[in-house]
């Protein structure tokens, strides 16, 4: 761990960070659990959250436990929603519907669009209410932009927790992982103009490894086993790519939602940010880096691309301290104790660990009582 960029905090600092940090969560989670569970299991995903808030603020090791709260976020998702395709012990117990998967929203964006003009010359089109899914999007882009890929979504969760679970890759990433950095962007585009063109959300019939049942494959048997491959590539991708490759595989290469949120994730103030006077070139963060996002040749200078989801892995990684969270590319001025505590780093992991558990806490609480319901019966 590189210790010049990531400096410990006071514990006091670090328990009002924590405590910051739970309040909302609580609250949020509270809300939802009230309506089926217990509000105990609300607290304890809330403590969780606020302990992991602890950790960064007083070690400084964003990446560190910022994978450890994803993944436990992504196993409860999993727990909830999908263990129960291989063992009715594991039914879930309450909130039984899954929440929107944001990342069918992007390839469908058009005939969302097309649908929003069908409703306007019907005279039954509006704008967007608080509680909408896009007025959602719109937010979270808003408060952790690309961040969101590597703090919220449970198939980052799965991606990530995996790419860290072996030593060291059984496949290099050579040029080929730079020269395909662009494939999301592409699929993106075919999606949409797919998806438009049959009306139909075709990155879920054919791509989306949690569909892989027989809800959605189609009537012809000779379709159906198209559909199967296409999946367990994409399953593979999930599962085995980070394994061998200690990359993001899926995420990188076969997820539109990351290629989505790399164009107006532009719009979010927060970046990670490199100093070219204290790069050495040595490309210790090119291999470091789980999404393919650094580009840095022996002797040069690091570049990060728009790829990039915030993760902080770059900054535990680099010997020399050069990278740095920053609002817009720029450090906030520095002052006394109160100012040194109000980073850019900080201000970025209390709005993408409040986020993320807020929204993990559609399953997470509701897993932490099934397991409860699995132990006790």
């Amino acid at each position: 761990m590189n210790e010049t960029s990531t400096p410990k905090a006071g514990r006091g600092a670090a328990a009002l960070f924590a405590l910051l940090v739970f309040v909302p969560v609580f609250f949020f989670s509270g809300q939802l659990a009230a309506r089926e569970i217990s509000r105990y299991y609300a607290l304890a995903w809330a403590l969780f959250a606020g302990l992991i808030g602890f950790a960064i603020f007083r070690t400084g090791r964003v990446s560190f436990y910022r994978r450890i709260f994803f993944s436990a976020s992504a196993l409860a998702f999993l727990v909830h929603f999908k263990f129960s395709l291989f063992s009715k012990m594991f039914e879930a117990s309450c909130f039984k519907e899954a929440p929107f998967c944001h990342i069918a929203m992007a390839p469908y964006f058009l005939n969302y669009l097309y649908q929003q003009y069908l409703a306007f010359m019907n005279g039954d089109w509006r704008l967007w209410g608080p509680l909408t899914l896009g007025a959602a999007w719109l937010f979270i882009t808003l408060a952790i932009g690309r961040g969101w890929c590597s703090w919220a979504c449970f198939y980052g969760g799965i991606d990530d927790g995996l790419s860290r679970a072996v030593p060291k890759p059984l496949i290099k990433a050579g040029k080929w992982a730079l020269r395909l950095r662009d494939l999301p962007a592409a699929l993106l585009v075919f999606l949409l103009l797919a998806s438009f063109a049959y009306m139909l959300p075709v990155y879920c019939l054919w791509l989306c490894p949690f569909k892989f049942t027989e809800t959605f494959m189609d009537a012809d048997a000779g379709v159906r086993r198209l559909q199967y491959a296409l999946m367990l590539a994409a399953i593979g991708a999930l599962l085995l790519g980070p394994l061998l490759t200690r990359r993001r595989i899926f995420c990188s290469y076969l997820c539109p939602f990351a290629a989505w949120q790399a164009f107006w994730g532009r719009f979010n103030p927060f970046r990670i940010s490199v100093d070219p006077a204290k790069c050495s070139g040595c490309t210790v963060c090119v291999s470091a880096c789980p999404m393919t996002a650094i580009k840095c040749a022996p002797g040069g200078k690091a570049e990060i691309s728009a790829y990039c989801n915030l993760c902080g892995e770059c900054l535990e990684a680099c010997p020399g301290g050069g990278f740095r969270y920053t609002l817009l590319g720029l450090d906030l001025p520095a002052g006394g104790r109160l100012a040194a505590a109000l980073t850019a780093q900080n201000f970025f992991v209390w709005s993408a660990l409040t986020l993320g558990a807020v929204f993990s806490s559609l399953w997470a609480p509701a897993a932490l009582r099934d397991l409860v319901k699995l132990m006790a019966g």
